[in-house]
C-alpha cells in the first residue's frame, strides 16, 4: 500500500468512474428489468404522462398521491425513444456514474483526494447501488439532485448569487421527487450556527435559494390546488405516510390505510389519516419519541431492497437460489460501510468535537433525513439518501488505515 493515488487524482478518479459504469451496464445487461410493487406504479404513471399529457393512473384520473418528479423524468424518456425499459435503464447508468463523480467531489472538497477516491470507489463498488440501475424508482435521482445542490452550494467557482440559484434549482428538482428536500437549503445554512460570521455570508445564499425553491414548485402546487380545491404543495401522501407510522397497530413501516378512507378522494384521504396521526401524537407523546428512536434504528437496519424490487428478473436469469446469497452479499455491505461510517463519525467527534461534528453537512443532512423519515415511515431504501454521506464517512477510517500501514512500510522500503 505504498502507492499513494492523491498524487494522481484525476487518473485514479477515471478508473473508478470506469468501474463504477462497467458494474451497472454488466448488471444490466445481465438482468431484465420486470416492474414490481412502486416500479409498476412509476411506469403506470410516467406512460400515461407520456402518452396523454396527464399525471394519473389513467388519462381521466388524475392524481397527486405521490410527487411527479421521478413519473416526469421517466415520461420524457418515454416520449423520446418510446415506452421501453431499455433507455430507462441508460439513464439510471449515468445517473449512478455521475452522483459516483459528485460524492467524490463532495469528499475532495471537504477531505481530501484519498478520502475522495476511496468514497467514489465505495460507491462504484456499493451492491444496491449497481443493482438499481434496472429499477424504476425515485432514488437515483433524488440522490443526484441533491447531490447537485450540495456541490452547487459549496462550489468555490460560483458567485454567491449563482450558488443560491443554482443550488435552489436542484434542491426544487429534489423537491419534485421527494418533498423532504424543501428544506435543504436551511438544512445546509445551519450548519454554519457556530460561525456567525460565516452564517450571516450565506444568509443570502439560502433565501435566494429558498425563494428559487418555492418559486420552482409553486406550479405544480397550483395544479393540485385546483385539482381538489384546496391548498395542496407537492403531493397528497404526506398525511397517509404519516398515519402508517404512527397510529396504534403501527410497526413503523408500511401499511394498508384503514377500509374506512377507501372511496375518499385523495386529498380528503390525505386530511383525515392526517388528523388521526396528529391526534395519537399528541395523545401518546412518549410512545411517540419511543416509536421514533425505533424507527431510526430500523432505518438502517437492513439493505435489501435492491434484490427484492430486482427478484423477478433476477430469477430469470439466475434462479430462484441466487437471491438469498445476493441479499447477504448486500446486506454484509451496507453493516460493514455503516460501521465504518460510525467510526468515522467519531473519529470526527475526537477531532474537532460532538457539535461541529453533529453540524458538518456530511453529518447534518444524515441526521436530518433520519430525524424525518424515522417520525413518519421508514423502509430500507430511504437511507439511501445518505449513502454518499455515509461513503465519505466510511473513507476517513480506511485512509487513516491505509497512512498507518504505508507509514510503517516506509522505513522498512527505505532500508531496503
Amino acid at each position: 500500500m505504498t502507492a499513494n493515488w492523491s498524487s494522481r487524482p484525476v487518473q485514479a478518479a477515471i478508473v473508478v468512474l470506469a468501474v463504477a459504469f462497467g458494474l451497472r451496464l454488466g448488471w444490466a445487461a445481465f438482468i431484465p428489468v420486470i416492474p414490481i410493487s412502486d416500479s409498476v406504479a412509476y411506469d403506470t404513471l410516467a406512460n400515461t404522462l407520456a402518452t396523454h399529457g396527464v399525471y394519473g393512473w389513467n388519462p381521466t384520473e388524475p392524481t397527486t398521491f405521490w410527487p411527479v418528479g421521478t413519473s416526469a423524468l421517466y415520461a420524457i424518456i418515454y416520449i423520446i425513444f418510446g415506452h421501453n425499459f431499455i433507455a430507462v435503464v441508460g439513464f439510471n447508468i449515468i445517473l449512478g456514474t455521475v452522483i459516483v463523480a459528485q460524492t467524490m467531489w463532495l469528499a475532495r472538497s471537504f477531505f481530501d483526494n484519498e478520502i475522495a477516491i476511496l468514497a467514489g470507489s465505495l460507491m462504484a463498488l456499493w451492491p444496491s447501488e449497481i443493482a438499481y440501475v434496472t429499477i424504476l424508482a425515485s432514488e437515483l435521482p433524488f440522490i443526484f439532485f441533491v447531490l447537485s445542490g450540495f456541490c452547487a452550494w459549496y462550489s468555490p467557482n460560483l458567485s454567491k448569487l449563482a450558488r443560491g440559484a443554482v443550488s435552489g434549482l436542484a434542491f426544487a428538482a429534489a423537491s419534485y421527487v421527494r418533498p423532504i428536500a424543501l428544506l435543504l437549503p436551511i438544512v445546509l445554512w445551519l450548519t454554519d450556527m457556530l460561525n456567525f460570521r460565516q452564517l450571516r455570508e450565506q444568509l443570502p445564499v439560502m433565501l435566494l435559494a429558498m425563494v428559487v425553491v418555492l418559486a420552482s414548485i409553486a406550479p405544480w402546487s397550483i395544479r393540485n390546488t385546483r385539482l381538489y380545491d384546496h391548498f395542496m404543495l407537492l403531493s397528497s401522501n404526506g398525511g397517509v405516510t404519516l398515519w402508517m407510522g404512527n397510529n396504534p397497530d403501527s410497526n413503523g413501516v408500511y401499511m394498508a390505510p384503514p377500509a374506512s378512507v377507501e372511496k375518499l378522494d385523495e386529498y380528503e384521504r390525505d386530511k383525515q389519516l392526517s388528523a388521526a396521526a396528529w391526534r395519537y401524537i399528541v395523545d401518546h407523546p412518549i410512545d411517540f419519541v419511543m416509536r421514533t428512536a425505533k424507527k431510526a434504528l430500523l432505518l438502517h437496519l437492513n439493505e435489501t431492497i435492491a434484490v427484492h424490487w430486482n427478484a423477478e428478473g433476477i430469477k430469470q436469469r439466475l434462479g430462484e437460489g441466487a437471491i438469498l446469497p445476493l441479499k447477504l452479499l448486500m446486506q454484509a455491505y451496507w453493516s460493514l460501510v455503516l460501521l465504518l461510517a460510525l467510526v468515522g463519525v467519531a473519529m470526527l467527534v475526537r477531532e474537532d468535537g460532538l457539535i461541529p461534528t453533529l453540524l458538518h453537512p456530511l453529518v447534518a443532512t444524515w441526521i436530518y433525513f433520519t430525524t424525518v423519515y424515522s417520525m413518519i415511515l421508514v423502509q430500507d431504501r430511504y437511507h439511501f439518501s445518505s449513502h454518499p454521506s455515509i461513503a465519505i464517512l466510511s473513507s476517513i477510517p480506511l485512509v487513516w488505515a491505509i497512512r498507518r500501514v504505508r507509514s510503517a512500510r516506509c522505513p522498512i522500503e527505505a532500508r531496503s
